[in-house]
């Protein structure tokens, strides 16, 4: 896998460290009943998780930099500097656009900067939040909606 460092500030962990003193057991992880294919299935609700999943690759807290798209439009991307200050860890703040393409293109724009190997996560993640976002503050209609 591809660890981002920050060399101006070190950290006292591992990324590799802190995955395995969380992965199994924190306060962020969603457990699901069994499936008849594999077994307990797991996801992920912590910030700067793209996918939603429980792994390494998209974990938010033990990897160095990070990438959050939360559902208020909100795209935060996480600062080394703040690594041992974890309610300053997301330091940049910036609001989405509600048109699609724009909020895509900066969506983009920070991942390639911050995280690369989740070019597509973030991609599918923006498009998914500002449809929604559009679909509640009624601007687009739901084609999922069932007609009453």
């Amino acid at each position: 896998s591809v660890q981002f460092h920050c060399p101006l500030y070190p950290i006292k962990m591992s990324q590799t460290l802190i995955w395995h003193l969380i992965r199994d057991n924190n306060s962020f992880m969603v457990k699901r009943e069994r499936t008849s294919r594999s077994g307990a299935v797991q996801f992920s609700s912590e910030p700067g998780n793209l996918m939603n999943a429980h792994s390494f690759k998209y974990s938010g807290i033990s990897n160095n930099r990070a990438v959050d798209i939360s559902s208020a439009l909100a795209l935060r991307s996480k600062d080394c500097k703040a690594a041992n200050k974890p309610s300053k860890t997301y330091a940049n703040n910036e609001t989405l656009s509600i048109f699609p393409s724009k909020a895509v293109a900066r969506a983009v724009a920070v991942t390639a900067a911050t995280r690369p190997d989740l070019l597509s996560a973030a991609k599918v993640r923006a498009l998914k939040i500002v449809n929604g976002a559009r679909v509640a503050r009624g601007i687009k209609k739901n084609k999922n909606a069932k007609v009453t």
